[in-house]
């Protein structure tokens, strides 16, 4: 299956009529804010729409409009939805949308709205640039293609999309039409202060504690090259904490001096079963060690999970970062 061209994609979207929309599980900003922005797009071209995750809207963007259209699996399920049509953002694959497929009939069509250069371009309809900060961006540009006139609330789900993509326009895949796009949405009167206030600068307390725990269990190897914490879930339950408090806590491994390479573990559910985080600087790329454990991403942030306990799974990512960047 191959990218169709913006033309192509967006002529496959007016021959649908019903829209399951999708992204992935534990959904960060760009998938919320770009998923929200399509949502408003469809529905201006007169779509019908519904939007379903796995999870609950995380509550850390509660400052993005129209969060009542959200729709957790489990608020949906056993409700008779017959959908023409799938749009999917930021997943590199299809099976990153978990038990929202259970939706979807054998006719379905699948869009794929994506930025990540693992995507692996699962959809009958294909619009995929790796080229892009973030998912909301090939999101605008779908907008420009229908020539519609951002609202302010769809300006802002795709100004949150951005930002919290490019870590607030600071990280390396913050091209130029990034910042171009970002004074288009600025343009329509979104605010900015606001937003950025509430995504970055509004802690809870028990999110405070958790990081002040976590912070005391950073390991380091490699001549301090490679750090990592591996988070269990009782360190949440002590601090009354959830998996979304850990939002943005690798960034604070990232930021040691001497690390090339940082990586998050996270408990899951199954005891047997992590989910981890990877992040880099300089030429490193952790999109071939996400890859190597079956996930994906982009070269400086991906991730994955790993079927193993804790320990085992350190003892493995250990392992390929120090096989693959011949780290000693």
């Amino acid at each position: 299956m191959r990218d169709a061209s913006l033309k192509t994609f967006c002529d496959g979207l007016k021959k649908q009529n019903h829209f399951l929309l999708s992204s992935h599980v534990s959904p960060e900003g760009d998938a919320v804010g770009s998923l929200l922005a399509i949502d408003s797009l469809l529905r201006r071209i007169g779509k019908k729409t519904t939007i379903v995750n796995e999870d609950v809207f995380p509550e850390r963007l509660y400052c993005l409009p129209h969060k009542e259209r959200w729709n957790s699996l489990a608020e949906i399920k056993g409700k008779s939805n017959r959908f023409d049509a799938l749009v999917v953002t930021d997943c590199p694959t299809l099976e990153r949308i978990g038990r929202v497929k259970e939706l979807m009939g054998p006719q379905t069509v699948i869009f794929n709205i994506d930025h990540h250069i693992s995507n692996v371009r699962f959809g009958q309809y294909n619009f995929v640039r790796p080229e892009a900060a973030a998912s909301g961006e090939v999101v605008y540009d779908i907008f420009k293609h229908f020539k519609f006139p951002l609202t302010k609330e769809e300006a802002t789900s795709i100004y949150v999309a951005l930002s919290t993509d490019t870590g607030s326009f600071k990280y390396s895949n913050t091209g130029i039409h990034a910042h171009l796009i970002a004074a288009e949405l600025i343009k329509t009167g979104i605010d900015v202060d606001k937003i950025n206030e509430e995504l970055y600068a509004t802690y809870s307390l028990n999110k405070i504690q958790l990081y002040s725990r976590l912070l005391g269990k950073v390991q380091t190897a490699s001549g301090g090259k490679i750090a990592w914490v591996a988070m269990k879930r009782e360190d949440l339950k002590e601090c009354n904490a959830t998996y979304e408090d850990t939002e943005g806590f690798i960034d604070f491994l990232k930021y040691l001096k001497e690390v090339k390479v940082a990586f998050f573990l996270s408990e899951m559910g199954n005891p047997s079963e992590v989910k981890v985080s990877f992040r880099s600087k300089g030429s490193y790329d952790v999109n071939q060690i996400a890859t190597a454990f079956g996930g994906g991403g982009h070269k400086k942030a991906s991730g994955c999970t790993i079927p193993l306990s804790s320990d085992e799974a350190v003892e493995a990512v250990l392992k390929e970062i120090r096989r693959q960047f011949r780290f000693k």
